[in-house]
């Protein structure tokens, strides 16, 4: 008997997105269609609804158990998916499903052979991948030429290490490719993120690209019943020149910024410093999170307007001077019963109170969670810090002000962009995520001069904080010349 993947793997597709998948193929009667994992046939029950008969659907599930939609397709059952894929004799025009999504190395030994000798050589199979990865990699290779598939996967389509050769597979072979996020989550009752990719037209000439991050379910779901309009598609450029590039590990040192070990107690605002009677001896300023980025220059004039805004911009660090004040002894009495003292960043340090690596000397600070993507904030404040919510930068050579906004400039440009939009990682939320070794592969095109770099770049922050980022990327391109 073939083993069966955990049943806590399995998430069913609602109706009403289902449907919304079907149209997003763009139906028009004489497609033939697959489904790799048919489950209860969410997708087949629509399917019939459409009209579409039973001769031009397909279904397959590892799991021996009827379904009533069963008999709305070609639907067999009891077989693995891989082991029936590689004798499969036709090619079909449509591929829909909702894959299981588990680690392959959480599966029976059995299934996992069964991977392996599907794919030896592709990483998409081995045990480092995931159930639904194989999935989406196997059903492509049964694309008929001009074929299309929709497939609801985890928020790790657009991060994880291992899709990343799937993800470049897809983005190559279709002339469409449109990624469907939502703030929110996707299914009833699940919290992690999903995303709904609709690729269209498989080795068809033309590329085109999308990501939309919506509200919430039923707004994707509006979008997906959209009537189907074809998209305008672009020959693929072909490089040209090789423009000179530096990495951003060459240009920069970067950091994670300083580690509270209990942000609710350490980070306080301007009313919360008064209220406890904190002396300014006792607190560090500092930037906490992405929006206290609100400019080019991160000079004392931007950071009062955060103080004013009661945004948490002290830090607990209280110096020699300021541990005599009782307020002082007061607050640190109060840490110790509701602070984990016991725990690991806390427990190791020499007075636990006191927070270690506290860089006030950064060029400048960057957010490797910006909505917008990476781009640099330059220190202008004495003595200002960041806490591990941002990240810190020094320049590993001698620079001057124009030269460190050029290469900013650099890193707004369309070629980061486009490396940006390969790498970033993107969580149930939709919220992106860049961790130090992404942001340190960026490869920056080497800008032709320095002249004029700082009102440029001001300029291009300045469009980037009002949301326009097409504006900013527009001044960083004519900036750099590409």
């Amino acid at each position: 008997m073939t083993p069966l993947p955990p049943s806590a793997c399995k998430v069913y597709t609602p109706p009403d997105l289902a449907g919304a998948m079907v149209q997003a193929l763009n139906p028009i009667g004489d497609e033939i269609w697959l489904d790799p994992c048919i489950g209860p046939g969410a997708f087949v029950r629509i399917l019939r609804l459409r009209g579409v008969p039973r001769q031009r659907i397909v279904g397959i599930d590892i799991d021996p158990v009827s379904s009533r939609e069963d008999s709305s397709a070609t639907t067999i059952r009891g077989v693995d998916f891989f082991d029936w894929s590689r004798s499969a004799k036709g090619r079909f025009s449509r591929i829909i499903a909702n894959p299981p999504y588990v680690a392959i190395r959480r599966l029976h030994p059995k299934l996992q052979a069964k991977l392996k000798d599907f794919d030896k050589k592709d990483p998409t199979f081995s045990l480092s991948s995931n159930y639904w990865a194989a999935f989406l990699s196997a059903s492509i290779r049964l694309l008929s030429e001009g074929g299309s598939l929709a497939f609801v996967l985890p928020a790790a389509w657009e991060y994880a290490s291992y899709a990343k050769p799937l993800r470049e597979t897809v983005n190559l072979s279709f002339a469409s490719v449109a990624v469907h996020r939502c703030l929110k989550p996707l299914f009833p009752g699940v919290q992690e993120g999903c995303v709904v990719l609709i690729a269209q037209r498989y080795r068809s000439e033309g590329r085109h690209s999308v990501s939309k991050t919506h509200l919430d379910a039923p707004a994707l779901i509006r979008d997906l019943n959209q009537p189907v309009r074809q998209v305008a598609t672009e020959p693929r450029k072909k490089t040209t020149s090789a423009r000179e590039t530096s990495s951003f590990s060459k240009l920069f040192s970067l950091r994670i910024g300083c580690v509270t070990g209990d942000a609710q107690y350490f980070l306080l605002t301007e009313s919360e410093r008064v209220e406890l009677r904190l002396p300014l001896s006792s607190v560090q300023p500092v930037v906490s999170k992405a929006k206290h980025l609100q400019s080019d220059r991160l000079s004392r004039s931007v950071w009062t307007k955060l103080l004013r805004a009661n945004e948490r911009i002290w830090m607990f660090s209280p110096n020699k001077t300021a541990m005599r004040s009782k307020s002082v002894q007061d607050y640190i009495e109060y840490g110790k019963s509701t602070c984990n003292l016991q725990g690991y960043k806390l427990r190791n340090r020499e007075f636990w109170y006191v927070v270690p690596d506290v860089n006030t000397n950064a060029l400048g600070f960057l957010s490797g969670m910006s909505k917008v993507g990476p781009w640099i904030s330059f220190r202008a404040m004495r003595g200002l810090a960041a806490t591990n919510t941002l990240y810190t930068i020094v320049t590993n050579e001698t620079m001057g002000a124009q030269q460190q906004r050029a290469w900013a400039l650099s890193l707004l440009s369309t070629p980061v962009r486009d490396q940006y939009q390969e790498i970033v990682r993107r969580y149930a939320d939709g919220l992106p995520k860049l961790e130090p070794s992404d942001i340190n592969a960026l490869e920056l095109p080497r800008p032709p001069s320095c002249t004029g770099a700082i009102e440029s770049y001001e300029n291009a922050v300045e469009k980037l904080l009002q949301g326009d980022l097409d504006g900013a990327v527009t001044i960083a391109d004519a900036f750099i010349g590409v």
